[in-house]
């Protein structure tokens, strides 16, 4: 008897570990409030930031390059920025105010540049995606499309900087005005992708399931081993009735849900996890299946 492939389930399981472990700012502007310094400019992209899908096709691919390089000259930019903010704050000369001023504006288009680019990859991921329904997807790219172009929009008034009173009335609108739009956005987009992808789990350990009910029902059995298999397909057919209630409630509620952050996001990866281990059983029990007919 061939063999069923499991290895696609190996994808979903560190899929939704690397999701749990994912960092509470999955967006840069996740930031405190505006200090009281001369050049007051918060930052805070974490390393650990990107969604960490799947990246097959030839664009994500190029998005996800683009982004690490870009990740890795704003880390720098925003060391540089560290460091002639406090050189100010302890000399407070005009040398060393247009040398904040200069690298906090270069801070914040680096910043720009990341965060530009995370949500294009977000988007070419969403687009990637079977697993959402097609009015709920562009719907969501459009929202994805529009924080883009606001992102672009406040880079470009970056770029005209002036002086710190220009460095401080922009860095307040962005995080008073930008940062809940960009991460209602994110997390709406992520929700949608990790629910369709353990869909697509699902429907797949179903097909396996299905596949081998037709290759045991080709072999001969004995009387008592008919009864046995029609027991076993009993609990199995149950379990995956449940996962499918399970799943289908939790994408009714990504789909309705009126706001989307950080709480909700980890309360929907703990009911996916449960959903998962769910199919892990289904799993062994099919396994148990497999073995049986070999014997």
């Amino acid at each position: 008897m061939r063999k069923p492939n499991y290895s696609y389930l190996l994808v979903g399981g560190c899929l939704l570990v690397m999701l749990t472990i994912a960092s509470h700012r999955v967006l840069a502007q996740d930031v405190p409030a505006t200090s009281s310094a001369p050049v007051a400019v918060t930052s805070g992209l974490s390393a650990d930031m990107i969604f960490l899908k799947r990246f097959s096709s030839v664009e994500s691919q190029r998005l996800i390059r683009l982004y690490q390089d870009q990740f890795e000259l704003y880390r720098q930019t925003d060391r540089e920025f560290t460091t002639a903010q406090a050189e100010y704050l302890q000399l407070g000369t005009l040398a060393s105010l247009e040398s904040a001023v200069v690298s906090s504006r270069k801070m914040m288009l680096d910043r720009c540049d990341v965060l530009i680019t995370y949500h294009e990859l977000l988007a070419t991921t969403l687009v990637d995606s079977l697993g959402v329904e097609l009015q709920l997807k562009q719907a969501t790219l459009g929202e994805l499309q529009h924080s883009i172009d606001a992102l672009k929009q406040i880079r470009l008034e970056i770029s005209n900087i002036q002086d710190r009173y220009d460095v401080g009335t922009i860095n307040a609108t962005f995080e008073t005005q930008l940062v809940p739009q960009l991460n209602s956005v994110a997390y709406k987009t992520l929700s949608q992708l990790v629910v369709a992808d353990l869909q697509s789990l699902l429907d797949k350990t179903k097909q396996v399931y299905a596949e081998l009910k037709t290759e045991l029902e080709q072999r001969t059995a004995t009387k008592l081993q008919l009864e046995e298999r029609k027991r076993a397909y009993t609990e199995v057919d149950a379990a995956v009735r449940e996962l499918e209630t399970q799943l289908a409630a939790v994408t009714e509620q990504v789909k309705t849900a009126e706001a989307f952050n950080w709480n909700s996001y980890q309360q929907l990866v703990g009911k996916l996890e449960k959903v998962y281990g769910g199919l892990g059983q289904v799993l062994t029990y099919i396994e148990e299946l497999e073995r049986d007919g070999n014997e």
